[in-house]
């Protein structure tokens, strides 16, 4: 890979992510902007809880560089901090606004077809008999 001549490695040709510093003691406007739930005056959704989720996540992310780090691994350690999707919706932010996982391995998936949460049985009339007949 071709660098600028300054010894970045970002690609000739390619625009540089722009590096957004974090202080854990204070929310930027992008990430008001960015997270809004948290900051539209509700009880269980405040500017402190997304503080503390989102510096539980940077420093996890720290701790596991150059490794992805995954929601689930992110929600470890978060208990009473906010419902499963918001937690998810900061990781997601906080990940595209290269605050996290910038430049991460990306981990193996499982082997398979994704899932959208469905799962399709099938069988045979000569499959659907009573308890009765199986247990026999």
């Amino acid at each position: 890979m071709e660098t600028a001549s300054n010894g970045d490695a970002t690609p000739l040709g390619a625009q540089p992510v722009p590096k957004f510093i974090v202080d854990p003691d204070t929310v930027s406007e992008i990430e008001q902007q960015g997270c809004r739930e948290f900051f539209l005056g509700k009880a269980n959704k405040t500017p402190e809880r997304y503080m503390r989720i989102r510096n539980h996540m940077l420093a996890e992310w720290e701790a596991l560089k150059p490794e992805y780090l995954t929601k689930i691994r992110a929600r470890a350690g978060l208990k009473n901090c906010g419902d499963v999707n918001a937690i998810g919706r900061v990781h997601t932010f906080l990940e595209a606004a290269h605050i996290i996982n910038a430049g991460a391995t990306q981990t193996r998936r499982r082997p398979g077809p994704p899932s959208n949460g469905v799962r399709r049985v099938s069988y045979s009339a000569s499959e659907s008999s009573t308890d009765d007949e199986r247990l026999g």
